[in-house]
């Protein structure tokens, strides 16, 4: 399914057929492999806006929140690009707030994994547009190693 939903073409099809919700009970798989490819898959579905809806009312966020933390930066890298696509939903700003990622986000911040820093950042981005969430991330620690990104060598982690 994570092929088929790089069209985008395919992506409501995709929600239609009721894949949405095994997909949700499969990110809490044992099987690493398993974590990466759904996680790749919601990347792709993630990009539609009703799909970022979607995702978080059939209770998506936290079951990502958790992977955050995954020891698995392919995960991690995955998960952070599939947040920083809910979180360009407002109301989807709030709800992943509260449901607690800040701390593995900006835990995130420190990865030498590149794409990682990248959309872990980007997604403290979109949050950040919020003044409530913009204050939160600074009292969860977030700036400093925000203004530390600036120094990367890639522009994408500059950004």
């Amino acid at each position: 399914i994570r092929n088929i939903s790089v069209n985008t073409e395919n992506d409501q099809m995709i929600v239609q057929e009721g894949a949405l919700e095994p997909l949700m009970r499969l990110l809490s798989s044992p099987e690493q492999r398993v974590q990466e490819q759904v996680a790749g898959c919601l990347r792709n579905l993630s990009v539609s806006a009703s799909n970022k809806q979607r995702i978080a009312s059939l209770g998506g966020i936290p079951p990502l929140i958790a992977l955050l933390s995954s020891p698995h930066e392919e995960i991690q890298a995955q998960v952070a690009m599939v947040l920083q696509n809910l979180s360009k939903n407002v109301d989807n700003r709030y709800r992943m707030v509260e449901e607690g990622c800040l701390p593995p986000l900006i835990a995130l911040l420190w990865s030498f994994n590149e794409d990682v820093q990248e959309h872990a950042a980007g997604t403290l981005a979109n949050l950040s547009v919020n003044a409530d969430n913009a204050e939160k991330i600074v009292e969860e620690g977030g700036m400093p190693l925000l203004i530390g990104l600036l120094r990367s060598p890639n522009e994408r982690v500059q950004e």
